[in-house]
């Protein structure tokens, strides 16, 4: 019974350390935010079904991303007549590699940016998380804070800017390129 305990411990520590990584992956490899959340329920199930596999002196984040590869493509040939499918299979089986490759420095790249989102002024670290926290449209936000929608789209742009400019000067100080 501890024994399976453990397991579970350490399972859910792994995949919660690690499952911000996963869900970029997917994205990556699906059309939506939407379907990235399916297909890394898909993934979450699957990897704690196949935990036994797993061997703990190794890397977690690459063997969930295998998984999650699998899944991603198996999403998209169940929706391959969806208009929103932007590549075919063999494109990105392709553009795997260079997907693999930018996983390797999203840490860094994730230090960088909350960092900078904590150097923003109040109300545009209001703004980001209405945004992406809430969810909320530019018209709801708007609507919020009194602004006009064209107003919230230049200060979303602005802060967008802002933000990569802050994060590629910091990543650079710290000596990994960012592209």
């Amino acid at each position: 019974m501890a024994l399976d305990r453990d397991k579970h411990r350490l399972f859910l520590k792994l995949l919660l350390e690690h499952q911000a990584k996963v869900h970029a992956y997917i994205l990556s490899l699906v059309p939506n935010y939407a379907d990235a959340d399916d297909v890394l329920q898909e993934v979450s199930q699957l990897l704690w079904q196949r935990f036994d596999e797993f061997q703990p002196d190794t890397n977690f984040l690459s063997w969930a991303l295998r998984f999650a590869y699998f899944e991603a493509i198996n999403f998209r040939k169940r929706h391959a007549k969806s208009k929103e499918m932007v590549f075919d299979d063999k494109t990105l089986a392709q553009m795997l590699p260079v997907l693999e490759d930018e996983m390797k420095h999203i840490d860094e790249r994730l230090n960088a940016l909350e960092h900078c989102l904590g150097k923003l002024e109040e109300r545009s670290r209001e703004i980001i998380k209405m945004r992406y926290n809430m969810d909320l449209r530019p018209k709801e936000i708007s609507v919020r804070l009194g602004y006009t929608i064209a107003n919230v789209y230049k200060r979303l742009s602005r802060i967008h800017s802002w933000l990569r400019n802050c994060a590629e000067r910091r990543m650079h100080a710290h000596g990994v390129l960012y592209e």
